[in-house]
């Protein structure tokens, strides 16, 4: 399989959700390739996982008066706070080398992310066992509290968290790296907490998740981080060609450009969830 490799660093947060989109709904068609992504996000936002209820995990009176955005997945998992990160987004038919189910396309990810990390000198590991279906089914649950399986941590504490979505022919995953900062914020802006409880689940983020730069106790720039990866992707994956590309094809920019201003950006798909249907943009 020939990989196209796309690094389009900070954008809005709407415009990097419409185009993961874009690109998944492209693949799906048969009109992309099977893609790498990676990005960061300008400002920083709140996501939220598919099926989450956007108003039970975030106090959102108290993000619209912050620096803060949020923005709903298109994919599962639950809440996450992308801010100075590295995000990644593998979009591929299912076939070839990405047959299988959920849990084999995040391990073969998971591989090539591992290596990744380790030419950048962290020595992570793989989690080994699902989370329990209590763990699962937890409201007010931030993502980086627990690993499932094949997600990625270092010494226990979870450094990169990531959720998927799929249909009968594509699936688009992609992930948070922490590269500078922890997940600690994210329990300010969580509703209904006592300052007690607030400060507890402060406490487990602080406990339970760790970024690149304190691992390596240096500063790291986005793009020796995207560097590093490139290079875990094409060592792993030996059996895959890969091409750099600098820009999204014309049918994407488009469809990215709809996306943003009819689905994510919008109270409808993010408050309400409703499905935003696709029209016919030729």
């Amino acid at each position: 399989m020939e990989w196209r490799i796309l690094v389009t660093g900070r954008e809005h947060p709407y415009m990097n959700m419409a185009i993961d989109d874009a690109i998944y709904q492209g693949v799906t068609n048969g009109e992309s390739p099977p893609t790498i992504r990676f990005y960061d996000w300008e400002p920083a936002a709140f996501s939220c996982g598919y099926n989450q209820n956007f108003e039970n995990e975030l106090d959102l009176k108290m993000v619209e008066n912050s620096e803060y955005l949020y923005v709903r997945r298109q994919t599962g998992g639950r809440l996450v706070l992308h801010e100075d990160e590295v995000t990644y987004a593998v979009i591929s038919k299912l076939t070839d080398t990405m047959e299988g189910g959920i849990s084999d396309t995040y391990l073969r990810i998971s591989k090539a992310l591992l290596a990744g990390l380790k030419k950048l000198g962290v020595d992570a590991d793989m989690e080994r066992e699902m989370l329990s279906s209590n763990e699962q089914k937890q409201l007010g649950n931030p993502c980086f509290t627990s690993s499932s399986k094949y997600e990625i941590n270092y010494k226990r504490k979870k450094m990169i968290g990531s959720a998927q979505t799929r249909n009968n022919l594509a699936f688009l995953q992609h992930g948070s790296i922490l590269r500078e900062k922890n997940q600690v914020a994210v329990a300010k802006y969580m509703p209904s907490l006592t300052e007690d409880e607030r400060l507890r689940v402060a406490s487990m983020l602080e406990r339970r998740t760790i970024s690149l730069e304190s691992i390596l106790q240096r500063k790291l720039t986005f793009l020796e981080v995207v560097e590093k990866l490139i290079e875990g992707f094409q060592e792993e994956w030996v059996e895959e060609t890969f091409f750099f590309a600098d820009e999204l094809l014309e049918k994407e920019c488009e469809l990215a450009v709809y996306l943003e201003r009819e689905k994510y950006s919008t109270d409808n798909w993010n408050i309400k969830k409703r499905v935003i249907e696709k029209k016919d943009l030729t």
